[in-house]
């Protein structure tokens, strides 16, 4: 059996029972102990690319898959994070083009997985109505993983 819990963002959503999109991402990143796997089809939350960062820098595995990242990542933050590439050997940037890659989705530890519709954007961590679900089963997790990895072949 899985636990899980409903994430949002909206002003209307937010704080009546439910928690937020921009808590439970920097929470998960903060967290993690070996690794973090995410999707990314938007970028613009500087505070992501921040929290992404320390995770990197004490030692967290970092899996980006991203979609057309010199269109869709802020450049600023697209730019450290290919500086971070080269400092850092636990960060993996794979850059999906053939296809559009429109999931959201953020894989802590092999058990965590947050999905849902929020980029890591101002819009879709604070202020847009989005909505996932955290889900805490690591069977889950690995199926997810494996299916993000496919993207590899």
């Amino acid at each position: 059996m899985s636990d899980f819990i409903i994430i949002t963002t909206g002003e209307k959503w937010v704080g009546y029972g439910f928690r937020s999109f921009h808590s439970v991402v920097s929470e998960m990143i903060r967290s993690a102990e070996r690794e973090i796997v995410m999707t990314v089809y938007i970028m613009s939350d500087i505070s992501v690319a921040e929290s992404l960062k320390r995770a990197i820098e004490k030692g967290v595995s970092v899996e980006i898959f991203v979609y057309s990242p010199q269109v869709t990542v802020k450049p600023e933050i697209l730019e450290n994070l290919l500086k971070m590439k080269k400092e850092f050997n636990n960060l993996l940037i794979h850059s999906i083009e053939d296809k559009i890659l429109h999931a959201k989705v953020i894989v802590v530890d092999g058990k965590r997985v947050l999905v849902g519709s929020a980029n890591p954007t101002t819009g879709g961590m604070l202020k847009n109505y989005e909505l996932g679900l955290l889900v805490n089963n690591g069977e889950l997790a690995q199926n997810i993983l494996l299916l993000l990895r496919r993207l590899l072949k």
